[in-house]
C-alpha cells in the first residue's frame, strides 16, 4: 500500500487538547525552578479533513470568524479579513508548515487539507491556547499518516512547533496540554504528574482585558536579573520556599491553604514588574470578598487572573462576580481537568492517545 493510500484511509481526524493555568512558578521556571501547572476543562479542538489530490492547498477556518486559503504558499483571505487576521494566519501557517516538514507530509503528493480550529480557550490570556493548538495539530498530523506517535513524541514535537510562536517557551504549557491533570514541570526533569483532589474547589479565571506580550515580559524579568542579581536571587529563594510549602499542602490534602501561597507568589511577580493596576484591582476584589487566594497566571503584564474558591462559598462567589460585572470584565469558572490530549478518527468517539 503506497503512502497516498495511507493518507486517505482516514478522511477526518479530530484531536482535542485542554487549556491550562500556571498555579505557581511562571517566569521562575525559565531559570530552572519547578512550576505547578494544571489543565482545565476548556479545550482546543482541531479537525483535519483531506480531499483527493488536486492542488497544493491548505484551508484554515476558525470559530473566531476567520478563514484563509494557502495555495502554493500564497495566502488569500475572504474580502475584508486581510487586516484583521493576517498576522494570526501567518503564524498558524508557519506552525503547520513546520510540522508537515518534520512529520513528513508532502502535500504535493498527498491531498488538499482543510483545518478547522474550534477553541473554548480565550486567546492571549495566558491559558495555553497556542500550546493546545500546537499539541492538537501535531497529534492530528501524525494520525493523518497513520503514525500513532505516543504522547511523549507528540509533546516533544509540539514544543518545537510552539517555539515558532514563542521562542522562549519552557515546554511546561505543551506538557500539561498533552498529559492533562496536575503536575510539576522544570527544564531539567520535564513533566511529572501530581495526585491531588481539587473536587471541592473551583478556579475563577478573569480576563483583565489587557493584552500581554510573553516575549516582552520575559525580557523584563531578564533585565531585572541582569541589573539587580541579588534582588532577583532573593525573589527566587522566596519562590522556592513557597513551592515547597505548596507540595506540603498537596501531600497533606490542605488544598485551601494553597490560597495564601497564591497571594505570596503574586507578590513576587509584582516585584518583577509583571503586574499592573487593573490586575492588582482584580486580585484585590477577589481577595477582599473572601477568595482563598489569587494571582496572575501566565506571562503577566495583562492576560488573566486565577482565583481559588471553595465551591460551597456561594455568597463569596456572588459578591466577587457582582463587583467584576461592574467593571464589565469577562470571566469563567474552570475545574482542574484530568483529560489530556484525545483523538478520534473517521468520526469514532474520542479516546485518550
Amino acid at each position: 500500500m503506497d503512502s497516498n493510500t495511507n493518507t486517505f484511509k482516514r478522511r477526518r481526524i479530530v484531536t482535542i487538547a485542554p487549556g491550562k493555568v500556571i498555579l505557581f512558578g511562571e517566569h521562575f521556571v525559565v531559570y530552572g525552578y519547578p512550576s505547578l501547572i494544571a489543565s482545565i476543562d476548556k479545550f482546543f479542538n482541531v479537525k483535519v479533513n483531506f480531499s483527493p489530490p488536486t492542488v497544493d492547498e491548505i484551508t484554515i477556518e476558525s470559530n473566531l470568524g476567520f478563514k484563509a486559503t494557502i495555495q502554493n504558499s500564497v495566502l488569500t483571505f475572504p474580502l475584508g479579513q486581510e487586516d484583521t487576521y493576517h498576522e494570526i494566519i501567518k503564524k498558524l501557517y508557519s506552525v503547520i508548515k513546520y510540522l508537515m516538514t518534520h512529520i513528513g507530509i508532502d502535500m504535493r503528493s498527498k491531498s488538499s487539507m482543510f483545518i478547522h480550529l474550534d477553541s473554548e480557550i480565550p486567546l492571549g490570556g495566558g491559558l495555553g491556547s497556542s500550546s493546545a493548538f500546537c499539541v492538537a495539530l501535531t497529534a492530528a498530523l501524525y494520525h493523518s499518516i497513520d503514525n500513532k506517535a505516543n504522547k511523549d513524541k507528540i509533546c516533544s514535537e509540539s514544543i518545537n512547533a510552539e517555539k515558532i510562536l514563542n521562542r522562549d517557551t519552557s515546554g511546561a504549557d505543551c506538557s500539561i496540554c498533552t498529559f492533562g491533570g496536575l503536575g510539576r514541570f522544570d527544564r531539567l526533569n520535564g513533566f511529572k504528574k501530581i495526585s491531588a483532589d481539587f473536587s471541592d474547589y473551583r478556579l475563577l479565571i478573569i480576563d483583565s482585558g489587557v493584552a500581554h506580550d510573553t516575549f516582552s515580559m520575559i525580557e523584563r524579568v531578564s533585565e531585572i536579573k541582569n541589573n539587580r542579581p541579588n534582588d532577583f536571587k532573593n525573589l527566587c529563594n522566596k519562590y522556592s520556599n513557597i513551592y515547597d510549602q505548596v507540595l506540603s499542602c498537596l501531600e497533606h490534602r490542605e488544598i485551601g491553604n494553597i490560597g495564601e501561597l497564591l497571594n505570596r507568589n503574586h507578590e513576587l511577580l509584582a516585584n518583577l514588574s509583571l503586574s499592573n493596576p487593573i490586575l492588582d484591582k482584580i486580585i484585590n476584589i477577589c481577595n477582599s470578598e473572601g477568595s482563598l487566594g489569587s494571582k496572575i497566571t501566565g506571562a503577566g503584564g495583562g492576560g488573566s487572573v486565577v482565583s481559588l474558591l471553595h465551591k460551597d462559598d456561594v455568597l463569596v462567589i456572588k459578591n466577587i462576580l457582582k463587583r467584576l460585572d461592574l467593571l464589565n470584565l469577562k470571566y469563567f469558572f474552570a475545574k482542574i481537568g484530568s483529560k489530556g490530549l484525545r483523538t478520534a478518527c473517521n468520526d469514532k468517539p474520542s479516546k485518550q492517545i
